[in-house]
């Protein structure tokens, strides 16, 4: 009986299975080779006839109840569904979809190919290049990165690492991989470095990093609450300061106390100690604030005509700024500090050199203007003009030429008395060095200290002059000007036409502190006899500058009498007759007068020195 079932039953209908499936088969791929993958598949068959139709030709109760859908003349007709024909149809649809998904660059390509071009990948992470993308395709960051299909109505995977690329799949992601695991963690980091950088910039963040000739000065701001901001001083220790990490002030530690808590601000401040012993025995000073108004007056001066620009809080905080110097006492030499003696710890620069390097025009011509601190226009350590033009700020250097300023001034914090015009031609600044050469008469053949030309200069202090476009325009012009690019000093022959600057004579020492004391309203010799006696106000460091020339050319009587006028203006500024500010003066003028050799002046020198 197993025999009959088997042979009568199971094995006929098994190999006529057989047949039909490898004769339907066979109809399905001569079906796919002639289907228009152009053209979309249709998405609606009829469960009988196999054929495809509108929806309205589909039986509408039929629809809504999702059965086996029929079209209207095979339901009339009642004619039952062919399950297998259907399978093979769907399959025949499906097929279709996926060839036009991934082939549909075989096809334009034969199109291409007829007009004599050949196809190019699109994307260079694809050589091969199976997506060609339409006129509608997205950018190529909505794209896969490795076979360059567009995401136009599906969500595609994001590499997780670098949240940079996407992918269509995973199989496109592994393809991919090797290529992009090579720039993956660099992508990452530019990621996470650019998302810093918006915030910050839109928070009002920024560091700061620059150098002078005898020192530097790092600020790192973060205005706003919960920020803590810290300034590096380097190069410098002043009065019992001690090297490391400390707070800027009593107010900042309490700030910083309430911000933490107390047990996060235990832990904070033995991290400041272990910096402290680990900057033992260097020059940096870390300071840390929250707030900017915790800070020192003189320190909010520096920092809002520097990088903060502040002009309003500047001018808010000048007053206090001169009120300390006025009870400061003496500088080290014996003179009478002034505002221009207000400088920033290491970097060394006082407030109109900081504004005139970083560019804020309103700031400097305030600065070069106020009768309170236009005596740093010309100080004798300050070169505003040299930093404005090394960093190209060529209108804010009019100015202050303008108004007085000497452009061929320069310090030891100008890198080691740096000429101007070289300053500008090591980092540059082609049009700042043809302003000075050819607006303010610098000599193009001057050397620096070491006896180098501008060239030679150049190529010593800046190793990729080569590279940059302003350092070998600045070496073209200097060049067309006859400068050879020698050290004069240790060439056997000096270059023609080249000078090294000589000493300042006494003559033009006088000549030039009389121009500062003009520029700072003053005047040598007054008409008025009552009017000698009132304090000269600003200018008394420049009378004491001229009342020195004069002593030094011989001339005792002229440099007695500017003397006592500056004695007079010293004691209306001072408290109390023993101010030390006084001293260095009277001596002065009791030597002027004993030069003389005037018995009249010869008294009140006697009487001076008792007093």
């Amino acid at each position: 009986f197993f025999f009959i079932i088997f042979f009568h039953f199971i094995v006929p209908t098994f190999v006529s299975t057989l047949c039909l499936t490898l004769f339907l088969t066979n109809c399905t791929y001569s079906i796919m080779a002639k289907h228009d993958v152009s053209e979309e598949p249709a998405a609606k068959i009829c469960g009988a006839c196999v054929q495809d139709f509108p929806k309205d030709n589909f039986s509408k109760k039929q629809w809504q109840q999702k059965q086996q859908r029929r079209c209207k003349s095979c339901v009339d007709s009642n004619q039952k569904i062919d399950v297998a024909n259907l399978n093979i149809a769907a399959g025949i649809a499906q097929r279709a979809v996926s060839i036009k998904k991934c082939d549909q660059t075989s096809a334009s390509s034969d199109t291409k190919n007829k007009k004599g071009k050949k196809d190019k990948p699109v994307f260079a992470g694809n050589q091969d290049g199976i997506y060609t993308p339409s006129n509608a395709a997205k950018l190529a960051s909505d794209n896969c990165a490795w076979c360059g299909r567009a995401e136009e109505n599906e969500t595609f995977m994001r590499c997780g690492a670098c949240q940079n690329v996407i992918y269509c799949s995973r199989k496109c992601q592994k393809l991919a991989y090797p290529e992009h695991k090579l720039v993956c963690e660099q992508m990452k980091k530019d990621r996470k470095d650019s998302k810093k950088s918006r915030k910050a910039k839109k928070e009002g963040h920024f560091t700061l990093s620059e150098a002078s000739g005898v020192g530097s000065v790092f600020l790192d701001y973060h205005p706003g609450p919960g920020g803590i901001s810290s300034i590096i001083h380097r190069g410098e220790l002043r009065g019992a300061e001690e090297p490391g990490q400390y707070f800027a002030t009593d107010a900042s530690r309490e700030a910083m106390k309430k911000l933490f808590g107390p047990q996060k601000f235990h832990i904070f401040c033995k991290h400041m100690r272990d910096a402290c012993l680990k900057d033992r025995g260097t020059f940096n000073r870390t300071e840390m604030f929250t707030d900017v108004d915790e800070l020192y007056p003189i320190e909010q001066f520096l920092l809002s005509c520097g990088p903060l620009n502040d002009i309003e809080r500047a001018k808010t905080t000048l007053p206090y700024v001169l009120h300390q110097i006025g009870i400061s006492g003496l500088k080290p030499d014996g003179s009478i500090p002034n505002i221009g003696d207000i400088t920033v710890r290491g970097y060394n620069l006082n407030a109109l050199e900081w504004a005139a390097r970083r560019g804020n025009y309103s700031i400097a011509e305030w600065l070069a203007t106020d009768s309170c601190t236009k005596v740093m226009l010309n100080h004798s350590d300050s070169a505003p003009v040299a930093w404005a033009c090394y960093t190209n700020k060529i209108e804010l250097a009019k100015m202050l030429v303008k108004l007085g300023a000497d452009s061929h001034a320069t310090a030891q914090k100008v890198f080691d008395y740096k000429p101007p015009s070289h300053l500008a031609a090591e980092n540059g600044q082609i049009l700042a060095l043809r302003y000075l050469i050819e607006k303010c008469g610098h000599d193009i053949n001057e050397c620096d200290t070491i006896g180098q030309d501008i060239r030679a200069s150049l190529r010593r202090n800046n190793k990729v002059w080569a590279s940059v476009a302003g350092c070998v325009a600045v070496d073209d012009y200097a060049k067309s000007k006859g400068v050879d690019g020698e050290m004069i000093r240790t060439s056997k022959r000096k270059t023609k036409g080249t000078k090294i600057k000589a000493p300042q004579s006494i003559d033009d020492k006088l000549a030039s502190a009389l121009k500062k004391l003009e520029i700072a309203g003053g005047k040598e010799e007054s008409d008025d006899e009552e009017e000698s006696n009132v304090n000269p106000g600003e200018y008394l460091n420049e009378l004491l500058a001229v009342a020195d020339a004069r002593y030094e050319l011989g001339q005792y009587v002229k440099a007695a009498g500017v003397y006592y006028r500056a004695y007079y203006a010293a004691m209306h500024n001072a408290t109390h007759i023993n101010n030390p500010a006084i001293y260095p003066i009277a001596h002065k003028l009791i030597q002027a007068w004993i030069k003389t050799d005037d018995e009249s002046l010869l008294k009140h020198a006697h009487g001076m020195a008792q007093q």
